[in-house]
């Protein structure tokens, strides 16, 4: 089943980098720019985990039809700077995937807004909790995650078999998510 973005599935406004603001758009998960933002991703990741040789029990990558949303966030020149999805699993379990913010555009919170972004996006799916999963070599990523609120699991369906996965969850608010954009009265950008 293919889920389109909501037209009130807004981030939060981040805090605006030095040359300017940034501006998030809801993109499908084959859009150019985050699938280019996913490359830049494996090429910063796989070499961090090639000391661990062939992982063959590693699940397939997500296909369109699990994607709910992405968020991709494009600096003042139009350039696709950090990235976020929300993916259905089976079981009416949903989860974070492939939270990234190129290296140039790091320390600006854009991580967080990115999670926030899905989070609300969740939310207004009625979603209860969410899941993300990490691996071992990513510190970075799990400090963020515990900052941001979530909580260590045990590694869960489909990287159960994964040694080095690390996962977490979070329960989503019931009150109303961040202040989106749509319900301050804007219109919510789209990249086409």
């Amino acid at each position: 089943m293919t889920h389109a973005p909501t037209a009130s599935s807004v981030p939060p406004r981040p805090a605006p980098a030095p040359e300017g603001p940034i501006r998030w758009a809801a993109v499908g998960w084959d859009d150019p720019a985050a699938a280019g933002l996913r490359a830049l991703m494996d090429a910063e990741i796989k070499p961090r985990y090639a000391p661990y040789g062939p992982r063959p029990h590693l699940p397939p990558p997500p296909t369109t039809d699990e994607i709910a949303v992405t968020w991709v966030a494009f600096d003042p020149s139009g350039d696709p700077v950090a990235t976020a999805s929300l993916r259905a699993l089976p079981g009416d379990r949903w989860e974070i995937k492939r939270v990234f913010v190129r290296a140039d555009h790091r320390g600006r919170g854009l991580a967080a807004a990115a999670l926030a972004a899905v989070e609300a996006s969740a939310a207004e799916r009625g979603i209860a909790e969410l899941m993300l999963q990490t691996g071992d070599r990513q510190p970075e990523a799990a400090a963020l995650y515990a900052r941001e609120g979530w909580r260590r699991i045990a590694p869960y369906p489909p990287y159960s078999r994964d040694p080095y996965s690390v996962c977490f969850a979070k329960r989503l608010s019931s009150g109303p998510a961040h202040a989106p954009d749509a319900a301050r009265g804007k219109e919510p950008h789209r990249h086409a």
